[in-house]
């Protein structure tokens, strides 16, 4: 495991634990304010006449949503490191310019010099050691496609757990509706048909069944948007960085 594999590892894990904590705190708020009662069952699943409600869907939805923006704020923060390496240049982008294949050797120190990490540091010295190797044209443009899908392939397993995440809090909020349903039925079995407190009783149990769905909802339509935006960013900063060695690599190689 190389240097900058490790430092996003540990920044993951840093961000998730203050993501869990962020929602913990979040979640001690709602029930300790002194909210309206709707959006005390909105949020954390609280009625007016009961205390902390640890046990609630919501609050499980809470810490799943904080971890899934956590995991993109990294994957971002990743791309826009990565992305400043197309302002090193490593290669030579003057229009007059071959690369044959004693050029390899600058190409390698070039990129150790400007200390290159990322993606585009990777390709452009597989690229340089590709050509030292076959000097051929050809091999080095298979190389670089192959490289540039298994990279596309890699953001996408990416976001398995984001993605699990989406699962997961609409079906914390059916589960949340069901339960207050279910609830909804057993106060009304226990309860006398011409008793006037039947109906309101129902209807509020009703209301927080559907509120917890409504919640889990509005969680999974953010986290997709976001992870739309974060997973567009770190798929152009890979196509930029295909067509920067098309251009100033693949397109420069002098084969004889």
């Amino acid at each position: 495991m190389n240097t900058t594999t490790q430092q996003i590892r540990l920044r993951r894990l840093t961000c998730g634990a203050i993501a869990v904590l962020l929602a913990i705190i979040v979640i001690i708020l709602c029930n300790v304010l002194p909210l309206p009662a709707e959006m005390a069952r909105f949020l954390v699943d609280k009625s007016a006449t009961e205390g902390c409600n640890l046990w609630a869907e919501q609050n499980f939805m809470w810490i799943a949503c904080f971890l899934s923006l956590s995991e993109m704020l990294v994957r971002w923060h990743s791309a826009s490191l990565h992305h400043h390496e197309l302002k090193m240049h490593f290669l030579p982008e003057a229009h007059d310019i071959l690369l044959t294949k004693g050029t390899m050797t600058q190409i390698h120190r070039v990129v150790i010099d400007r200390g290159g990490s990322g993606f585009l540091a990777h390709l452009v010295r597989l690229l340089a050691s590709q050509y030292q190797i076959s000097s051929s044209v050809s091999m080095c443009t298979s190389v670089m496609e192959t490289q540039v899908e298994a990279a596309r392939n890699e953001i996408d397993l990416g976001y398995n757990l984001v993605r699990y995440f989406v699962w997961v809090i609409p079906t914390l909020g059916f589960i949340g509706t069901v339960r207050g349903i279910l609830n909804a039925l057993s106060t009304a079995a226990g309860m006398d048909m011409a008793d006037p407190n039947m109906l309101p009783k129902v209807i509020e149990s009703l209301s927080t069944a559907f509120w917890t769905t409504l919640l889990a909802l509005l969680m999974s339509c953010l986290i997709m948007f976001l992870m739309h935006i974060v997973q567009g960013k770190e798929e152009k900063y890979v196509n930029d960085c295909a067509q920067y060695c098309l251009k100033n690599f693949i397109n420069r190689l002098y084969e004889k």
